[in-house]
């Protein structure tokens, strides 16, 4: 298959473009920053700000599959008009694009952060979440959900994917205080609880997903439901150090998504890698 990929220079593409490369297919990888994008090999790279209308480089003629995978993780309200060009405005260029070019598959990467509530959420609950980051997630959805009958999709709400070769996010950053020694605040004395999934699982239903038939809104992540204090405590035990818990009050958050449904529909393995196991592989690399 040709495949669009956007975001090709993030975390997760970055893992996902070498396993659909060395799978045969030919991916062009839209990205906004010319030297990364050289470096990704195997690929046809294509230069293009998503936060502009039109790409630097040449569109191609065909695409079989779009895979937008672009997160605007900007500063809000200072960067509220290039948040929504990423998730809102590019997403419906993207729709036309694939609508036009005959494509089979229109893959999304959206956010456990548009639910509400404080529950193992299922796709079928109110996409309430709280925030502009939410609110653009949700708005893309929709304009997705609206094509269904012309582009076949597959939307995933990612819970806390991580791995090696993340930077800035919850996991490498509890990695890094834990390693560190600075104190790990956690409010309610167990801070928020997560389900997050180590990125060979999420590269690997991204690559399903090619295949899949109909429309789907699935949610992707781990099967463990952890604290922010039982994953210190965790990268804690795997680097031999003491982590340094600051407790402080407050009602956290639980953003824990149930993948029942994906597992009926995806193949995955029994049990996912384990969030111990994962921090290994990330303080190894």
């Amino acid at each position: 298959m040709q495949i669009l990929v956007t975001g090709a220079t993030g975390f997760v593409a970055g893992h996902l473009i070498p396993h659909l490369v060395k799978q045969g297919h030919h991916v062009v990888a839209a990205g906004h920053d010319a030297a990364r994008l050289r470096r990704l090999a195997g690929t046809e790279p294509l230069l293009w700000d998503l936060t502009q209308p039109e790409p630097a480089g040449v569109l191609p003629e065909r695409i079989d599959a779009v895979m937008h995978l672009a997160q605007a993780n900007v500063p809000f309200p200072q960067q509220a008009s290039d948040m929504f060009a990423v998730h809102v405005t590019a997403t419906q260029r993207l729709l036309d694009l694939a609508q036009r070019s005959g494509a089979r598959r229109f893959v999304f990467a959206s956010s456990g952060s548009v639910y509400g509530g404080d529950r193992p959420w299922r796709e079928d609950d109110r996409t309430d979440g709280a925030g502009y980051y939410a609110a653009t997630k949700v708005a893309a959805e929709r304009l997705i959900m609206a094509y269904g009958d012309l582009v076949p999709h597959s939307i995933f709400r990612l819970f806390t994917p991580y791995g090696p070769g993340q930077a800035g996010r919850l996991v490498p950053g509890l990695i890094n205080r834990v390693r560190s020694g600075t104190a790990v605040t956690v409010p309610g004395g167990t801070g928020p609880a997560f389900n997050p999934i180590y990125i060979d699982h999420v590269v690997d239903v991204l690559a399903q997903s090619l295949a899949a038939q109909g429309n789907q809104v699935l949610n992707l992540g781990g099967d463990e439901a952890l604290t922010v204090r039982q994953m210190a405590e965790t990268i804690g035990r795997v680097l031999g150090q003491q982590p340094v818990i600051e407790d402080q009050p407050g009602s956290p958050d639980r953003i824990v998504g149930d993948i029942s449904h994906l597992r009926r529909l995806y193949d995955l393995p029994d049990r996912l890698t384990s969030f111990e196991d994962g921090v290994r592989a990330m303080t190894a690399a």
